[in-house]
Parts: structure tokens; sequence; C-alpha cells
């Protein structure tokens, strides 16, 4: 019986190392066992140290608590942020659909801090906020404004994945954003320079994704 109760533990403990950094796993009060440097909260291991949003309070508090804010996803600092992976289209499932439970797709970066969105060892991806960018390079980007550029670049958090050219830190920034990510067919991500959403771009790698901030 000592030998297969140690067996299993070997086993949960392998699992936790086999297993990516970002993956969110599930626990409860019953079983509240988590990967090193994370705590069960609302039925999910966080990283210890992040505030998870009291997602109650969403949609008039009919939201399921045990459900978290998007399907692969992760916390991303400590005010409810969360890093949403996955690939969108206008023609398909748009960015925003990404998002679930009442959380939308972040329009500032206010609740997120810069070492939040340049920690590229953590995320392992670009995540795309919904504010698109313009300028004649990617270190001199600024909020989009219908000028020189418009659309071609968009900022959010990380290092996008899959990319010849690395994403940026813009020195001027726009809504607390600084990190850009260049539009390129070559790495699967198709902008649309007359249509400044997040939900009119195509993005095909699904490595990356998108901010998804508590209502």
């Amino acid at each position: 019986m000592r030998l297969a109760v140690l067996s299993l533990l070997c086993l949960f403990a392998a699992c936790f190392q086999e297993q990516p950094a970002d993956r969110v796993w599930r626990c409860s009060a019953d079983q509240p066992q988590c990967p090193e440097g994370q705590s069960c909260i609302n039925n999910w291991c966080v990283k210890d140290g992040t505030a998870m949003p009291d997602l109650a309070m969403s949609d008039g508090g009919s939201t399921d608590l045990a459900s978290p804010p998007c399907l692969n996803g992760f916390p991303l600092g400590s005010k409810g942020v969360w890093a949403c992976r996955g690939a969108f289209s206008p023609t398909g499932s748009k960015a925003s659909a990404l998002c679930l439970n009442g959380f939308k797709l972040c329009v500032d970066g206010s609740k997120l801090t810069s070492s939040d969105c340049q920690n590229n060892s953590t995320l392992k991806g670009f995540f795309f906020a919904d504010v698109p960018a313009e300028g004649t390079t990617g270190s001199l980007a600024k909020c989009a404004m219908g000028g020189n550029g418009s659309g071609q670049m968009w900022f959010g958090c990380g290092d996008y994945q899959g990319a010849r050219t690395p994403s940026e830190t813009s020195v001027v920034g726009c809504k607390s954003f600084t990190r850009i990510s260049y539009c390129d067919p070559g790495i699967q991500f198709i902008c649309n320079s007359t249509d400044l959403r997040l939900d009119a771009v195509r993005m095909d790698n699904s490595a990356n994704g998108v901010l998804c901030c508590p209502p």
C-alpha cells in the first residue's frame, strides 16, 4: 500500500514538471494540490501573488465561479487580466470571442505593469490588446489615429511566436502599452488598415492570443 501511494505521488509530481509553466490547473477545497509557486483560488491554481477576478460579479452574478475567462489561458499581473491563447479571424472566430464570462478585450494597459508585459520567458507568446498602433518604426509606435502605418502594428504584451522579426518596445507607447507586434502575412498575422478593430484582424498562430480584462 505504501509503495502504491508513493508511486501515485511521484506520478502526480511528474505531471506538473512535464507541463508548461503557464498551464492552468483545476483544484478544489478537497484537493487543493497545485504546482509549486501556485495556490488554489476559486477552484483554479494561480501563481502566488496573483489576484483572481471576482467572477461572481460578472453578468449580474450569473457567471459560474468554476469557469475561467478563457478556454486556454492564464492570469497576467495582479488585477484580474488574463492572457488567452488562440487564433482569430474577422470571418471566423473573432478576437473578442476568446474572452468569456463577461471579460472583454483590453483597451488599455492600466491593469498591467511593464514587467507583466515584457516577461517573455513567462508569456511565451504575444497577447494583443484592442489597441492599434501607427508609426514609421516600432520604437516610435504610438496610438493609431489614421496616420502613417495605421493598423500595421498592434500593442499588447509579450513576444510574437514564430516571428522573423521579434516584437519591439516602443518609446512612445499607447494607453499604458509599449510592446508592439508587426503585421506580416508571413507570420500569419494579417491586419486591416481601414478597420482599426482587433476583430477585423486575422491571426492564425494559436501560440499567441489576446488580453482579456475583467468587466
